[in-house]
């Protein structure tokens, strides 16, 4: 298939396979730790050789890299002692006796290279770097831009160990050698002179044929006992020159200022929220006013190379910023800093760990707005919350369908905040020993509350917070809950900042305590993500990939109703195994196109069921605490309004006074006495609206609609159907105004006997108002009235009892009317109602369809066909009203007995 690629991708999508591949192996090697650790090692190597000259200069690089791939292939620390190992030769070629404290340093550092190899490699080349290759000057450079890098990686404690030995080391080399350092730190040399000749390095490099002769020459020199006895005596000169460097020169000065500036880069890159390499970069200028006075002690004045050296290094760290290159490490240090206090149990700053950030979670931007303005702004913004008394939420649970994102939005918040996120794991929490899982969790607690401010993550609470009363539910993981129900209250009372957030997928198994307002302040449903939320994610998944233009994401948010993130990511994931598979075929990279989706959208359905969406919706309403809610978009499907009933005038303007006048004029209500209706029943044959007309009521009147049906009560036994009816009158009351639709009534209200009994009595007691229905309108619908418990028919429950018998003829007129819709036109709507006597609104829909089905297929063969009066009197014929006589006496004798309400 040809496609017209994308612009943002069309050179992507022409490239061969063959450049691809080098893409690919740059993209793996920016993503390869390891290769970074190798490259520091080569660079410390290099600098190191060419600090020496003993190597013809061609050598030294390949012999820099043999040390960097020894690092990569093996363990870093060997390709540093190799480098070392390797200098070794060139230092005793240049100053035997010097050669004697290089040995000195080099077993220094194979003792300690295996912890601390990273910070030797470093000060490696920071050391060597401004001596390397003749002191070149740019390679200054290396040293005062690697400083400020390395105080950023190892964070503002080590920011002194790297200022302090660097700057001295430099500043001895210097003296010892008499010569400047390419990194334009000033010395004052005519203190130093005449200097100790036997301590330089003054030869030049040896050739190739010569290296084995010229080291054998040089290891003897070593041995002997002349160079033995200069080493000796060269440790008292290069302490005075220490001395003079510290008390008489700059040292001091330059000392000091390094170590300040490191320290300041490092703190402020951990509080500035953006730009944080850049600006806080910008402390390199307070280096000026110290050099500038160590410049008046050294005689040599502030050097031009070294404020532009500076403003080179500011400027090239922020560029490193802008592209995405991100040194900085303190906020991470600090947080692992504390998470030892968590050593123990072996918890994770998920903060630290993952690479999520909030961008890279789709859709959800309701969410994600209040966990910020929940979290981050309480603890960030102190001003705002003092003045107006805010605190962070003490805790916080989200629930919803798995896949949907919850674990990962916390991944991504716990990267923005700078405080610890700590992942609290059940497994580690839970002992087999009696007391032990109690201790265990009041230890997190009380850890989190030393290193306060903390967030405390429970991935899958409820396998700690279940139910206590439940059978399953082990006596450890209800200590466990009792334990940490009484330190979430803890923490609201405690000065400290602990914040417990939870995430399940079993919302309903949680303990009833756990989930009031004091221990879990929000309550956030994390719901399957709308189309635009949809389409987002599929942007998100598929990132940088080609795709081509024929890639319509509105048709496949469209096409993925109820899918949840992770099924999303999967769908992306199936569409590029095609793609590669094609590319592997054609040599040639192939962008996703719409057909690659398609395919795999035959063969995957959602993962969540629509039984698992009514319970967390019903938890929804039960619970859900939050502010800031997107306005919930539905199912593009048409909504039942009034118009869409026809007839039934009477039961429209009961449900308007039911609802409306206890809402707008209570007062009145109040000086009349008079009590607001309870309940409403319709009563009449199959198919006649009563259903229609609830909904449509729901609709228009903007209130909650709660709706239950016989069948869906009694399918959880007669134990579960009363908690059943209690929780659904309980959302209503929770949620008003509200209407609660009971259908099919007769199915779990008749005559009372067995284990009916009891859930009548549920139903009246609702109804009776041991709790005020104040705001709630309960309907109840039935196509038996005469199995209907008496109780249930006193005024007091039902006070409006309305018969909805089938359809007189002008209702039928305004039926045909509305199924017919725009195809109405034409047709002679009186004689099909003349002729439809006993239909049902049901039975003319099915009529109308019918109809509406013909001209369809007559559509889809190219021909047009219009619906008239003789094609619907044709389909009539065939019909007969689904309504028999015996139904409608049944009617009229309920009628008889309990007349209407009306």
């Amino acid at each position: 298939m040809q496609a017209v690629e994308q612009q943002n991708v069309k050179q992507s999508s022409e490239k061969s396979m063959a450049s691809q591949k080098i893409a690919a192996y740059v993209a793996l090697a920016q993503q390869d730790e390891k290769l970074l650790g190798a490259f520091i090692v080569f660079l410390g190597s290099l600098f190191l050789l060419g600090t020496a000259p003993f190597y013809p200069i061609y050598l030294i690089p390949l012999l820099a890299f043999l040390c960097g791939a020894v690092s990569y292939f093996t363990r870093p620390p060997f390709g540093v002692i190799l480098g070392m190992l390797l200098a070794l030769p060139a230092v005793l070629y240049q100053s035997p006796v010097f050669g004697w404290i290089f040995i000195i340093i080099l077993t220094i550092t194979i003792f300690e290279v295996f912890e601390g190899w990273l910070i030797i490699a470093v000060l490696e080349i920071l050391i060597t770097a401004p001596f390397a290759f003749g002191q070149l000057p740019f390679l200054g450079l290396v040293t005062i831009l690697g400083m400020v890098m390395a105080a950023l990686h190892f964070g503002s404690r080590k920011s002194i160990l790297i200022a302090a030995p660097s700057l001295l080391m430099i500043l001895l080399l210097s003296s010892l050698w008499l010569i400047e350092n390419s990194a334009f730190f000033p010395l004052n040399m005519e203190l130093y002179k005449p200097g100790r000749p036997e301590l330089m390095f003054s030869k030049s490099s040896v050739g190739i044929d010569r290296i084995f002769d010229a080291f054998g020459d040089a290891l003897g020199g070593f041995a002997s006992f002349d160079n033995l006895a200069k080493f000796f005596t060269s440790i008292g000169w290069v302490g005075g020159n220490i001395a003079l460097i510290l008390f008489q020169d700059s040292g001091v000065i330059q000392i000091i200022g390094w170590s300040l500036v490191l320290y300041l880069i490092s703190i402020l890159s951990a509080r500035i929220s953006k730009r944080p390499q850049f600006f806080s970069a910008l402390a390199l200028l307070l280096l000026l006013p110290f050099y500038y006075v160590a410049g008046i002690i050294s005689g040599t004045g502030l050097k031009m190379e070294f404020l532009v050296t500076v403003v080179f290094s500011i400027i090239l760290l922020g560029v490193l910023e802008e592209i995405g290159v991100s040194i900085s490490r303190e906020t991470e240090l600090e947080r692992i800093e504390r998470m030892k206090a968590y050593g123990k149990f072996g918890m994770t700053d998920i903060g630290v760990e993952g690479k999520e950030r909030l961008a890279d979670v789709g859709g959800y931007e309701d969410i994600k707005n209040e966990l910020r303005e929940a979290i981050i702004m309480p603890l960030e913004k102190k001003e705002i919350a003092y003045t107006y008394g805010i605190k962070p939420p003490s805790g916080i649970l989200l629930f919803g369908p798995p896949g949907t994102g919850k674990t990962m939005l916390m991944r991504a918040l716990a990267r923005e905040m700078k405080y610890n996120f700590i992942e609290v794991k059940c497994s580690q929490i839970i002992s087999m020993w009696l007391g032990e899982s109690e201790k265990n969790i009041a230890e997190v607690f009380a850890t989190a509350r030393k290193t306060a401010p903390t967030i405390l993550f429970f991935d899958e609470i409820d396998s700690i917070g279940a139910k206590r009363e439940e059978a399953e539910t082990h006596e450890a993981i209800k200590r466990t809950l009792t334990t940490m129900l009484q330190e979430m209250d803890g923490a609201v009372k405690s000065k400290a900042s602990v914040i417990v957030i939870g995430a399940t997928n079993v919302p309903n198994k949680l303990d009833p305590a756990l989930l009031r307002p004091g221990r879990f302040d929000k309550i956030i449903y994390m719901r399957l993500p709308d189309a635009k939320e949809r389409e987002d994610i599929f942007r998100v998944s598929i990132g940088k990939l080609p795709i081509a233009s024929d890639v319509d994401f509105a048709v496949l948010a469209k096409k993925t109703e109820r899918f949840s993130g992770a099924d999303i990511k999967n769908v992306v994931t199936e569409a590029k195994r095609l793609a590669a598979k094609e590319a592997l075929s054609t040599g040639r990279v192939v962008p996703l196109r719409m057909e690659h989706f398609l395919s795999v959208l035959k063969s995957l359905k959602p993962s969540v069921t629509l039984a698992q969406l009514e319970d967390y919706e019903r938890f929804r309403m039960d619970f859900e605490r939050r502010i800031g809610l997107a306005e919930e978009k539905k199912p593009e499907e048409k909504e039942v309004k009034w118009e869409d009933v026809a007839g039934l005038d009477e039961v429209k303007k009961a449900l308007l006074e039911a609802i409306e006048i206890p809402l707008l004029h209570e007062d009145l209500m109040k000086k009349f006495k008079v009590k607001p209706s309870k309940g409403i029943l319709l009563f009449g044959p199959p198919g006649t609206g009563k259903t229609l007309i609830a909904k449509a009521a729901a609709n228009e009147l903007n209130v909650s609609f709660q709706s239950i049906s016989g069948a869906e009560v009694m399918k959880k036994g007669y134990l579960q159907a009363v908690t059943v009816i209690r929780d659904v009158f309980n959302r209503g009351r929770e949620n008003p105004p509200a209407i609660i639709f009971i259908d099919e009534i007769e199915t779990f209200a008749p005559a009372r006997g067995g284990g009916a009994s009891e859930i009548v009595g549920q139903l009246l007691t609702e109804m009776d108002g041991l709790k005020e229905l104040k705001g709630v309108m309960v309907i109840a619908a039935t196509n038996k009235p005469s199995m209907l418990d008496p109780a249930i028919l006193r005024p007091g429950r039902f006070d409006k009892i309305f018969y909805i018998p089938p359809p007189d003829e002008k209702t039928r007129e305004k039926l045909f009317a509305i199924h017919l819709g725009e195809f109405a036109s034409g047709v002679d709507l009186a004689e099909l109602a003349g002729v439809t006597e006993g239909f049902t609104g049901a039975d003319i829909a099915s009529v109308c369809q019918e109809a509406k089905m013909a001209a369809l297929r007559a559509k889809i063969t190219g021909k047009e066909q219009k619906i008239t009066t003789e094609m619907l009197l044709s389909i009539l014929k065939g019909r007969r009203p689904s309504v028999t006589r015996e139904m409608l006496l049944e009617y009229e004798d309920f009628l008889e007995r309990y007349g209407e309400r009306k």
